[in-house]
């Protein structure tokens, strides 16, 4: 598809097809382009690939109406939105849909939002969590408050009620609000968003890692329990540090024993993208032990084409919360969550010296002050090599 710079001098002189359409692409923004049509109407047009791999085309507006440079501001825009995880034309088709006089309740509102953009966006276990916090802080305080009724004073009051017993919960309860309201905003219910410059409470960052002793303990105990498949997903927590969520809807097509690799498809991942994750040798012979079982057991129909089957409708095991409280329990380790595996996994990684872009590579971060919390970790190891070019540049001996 070849690519020109647009011009308003190439559009104006752009002569219409004889019959259909015809585009030309921008070559300042991939994606963007001019459609003329047989009767001589001529549109900005964007194209973008959303997330599950599926390509909209969306019309930002008629030539004679946006000038060239907000159209390409717009549609850079829109494909940002798209690389994001966002479908801005399923967007703009739902605002079309919304009657721009209606005034619903929060309870209304909340529950159309649930089905229409979380349950598109979101993952299984967001969608549960955002239902908690609905159902539990912020639907009790202004789920009859109507839309246009709701302030930012109404906001605030939500959050220091809920701050009370649950300061954590109180944040979420606000960031969800905002989420909420910024559809309402984009859907034409609402002028502005009430949630946004509420006053958050202060987060310590949660730091809690195995120790060496505690991560023996934890085999040991992995070991002798009866649940091996749920022992083998710890097993690969801590073999990749990958999310309980990812491990547990891994698939056999995404492995790769042969070569070492694990593609984390983009519906599956936090960041909504594709994951490339190389496994160790260890790594590959849980995951070749358990291919080896699976096969030696009995199934109604083909072998499952899960890596950890389940009876549940998704077809996998959906938690091992029980059996984790269970198998720390018989390690005797206190204080630990699931999540925290993989915590210990960067730890360890950065504790040997491994670099943050590569510890960010390896967890899937998209951004680099994610990984960042790690950092107080590489204390040891660049002091380690500082006194190692001490002893090479003073002569002095290398105890180190």
């Amino acid at each position: 598809m070849a690519r020109v710079r647009l011009t308003k001098t190439l559009v104006d002189e752009l002569q219409p097809p004889e019959k259909g359409q015809s585009f030309i692409w921008d070559s300042e923004v991939p994606g963007f382009a001019v459609r003329a049509t047989a009767s001589g109407a001529k549109a900005w047009v964007v194209q973008m690939r959303v997330r599950g791999g599926k390509e909209r085309r969306m019309v930002i507006g008629f030539c004679h109406k946006v000038p060239l440079d907000k159209a390409r501001q717009e549609a850079r825009k829109v494909i940002a939105a798209a690389d994001l995880g966002r479908d801005p034309a399923q967007e703009r088709k739902e605002a079309r849909e919304v009657k721009p006089d209606t005034n619903p309740t929060l309870t209304e509102f909340a529950e159309r939002w649930m089905e229409e953009v979380a349950g598109r966006r979101n993952r299984a276990g967001t969608i549960k969590n955002r239902r908690l916090l609905l159902k539990n802080h912020i639907l009790p305080h202004l789920g009859d408050k109507r839309l246009g009724e709701i302030g930012r004073r109404d906001i605030e009051d939500m959050h220091h009620r809920v701050s009370q017993k649950f300061p954590v919960a109180a944040n979420r309860a606000v960031s969800l609000c905002s989420a909420l309201f910024a559809t309402a905003e984009r859907w034409g219910l609402l002028a502005d968003n009430p949630a946004t410059k509420v006053e958050r409470n202060t987060e310590e960052g949660r730091e809690r890692y195995l120790t060496p002793e505690e991560i023996a303990r934890l085999r040991i105990a992995l070991d002798q329990s009866p649940a091996q498949d749920s022992a083998d997903v710890v097993r690969l927590l801590l073999l990749t540090g990958a999310r309980v969520g990812e491990v547990l809807a891994m698939r056999w097509d995404q492995v790769d024993l042969v070569v070492g690799q694990w593609v984390k498809p983009a519906a599956t991942t936090k960041q909504n993208k594709t994951h490339r994750v190389p496994l160790s040798p260890a790594a590959v012979e849980v995951l070749a032990k358990r291919q080896t079982a699976l096969k030696s057991r009995s199934w109604r129909g083909d072998a499952p084409s899960w890596v950890f089957p389940g009876d549940g409708a998704n077809g996998h095991m959906t938690t091992i919360r029980t059996f984790w409280a269970a198998v720390c329990r018989r390690a005797n380790i206190e204080g630990v969550r699931v999540h925290d595996v993989r915590h210990t996994f960067a730890s360890l990684l950065v504790s040997s010296g491994e670099s943050l872009p590569v510890v960010g590579a390896l967890l899937g971060h998209t951004q680099a002050k994610t990984t960042s919390r790690y950092a107080h970790l590489l204390d040891d190891a660049l002091r380690g090599a500082a006194n190692r070019v001490a002893a090479l540049t003073s002569g002095a001996k290398r105890d180190v």
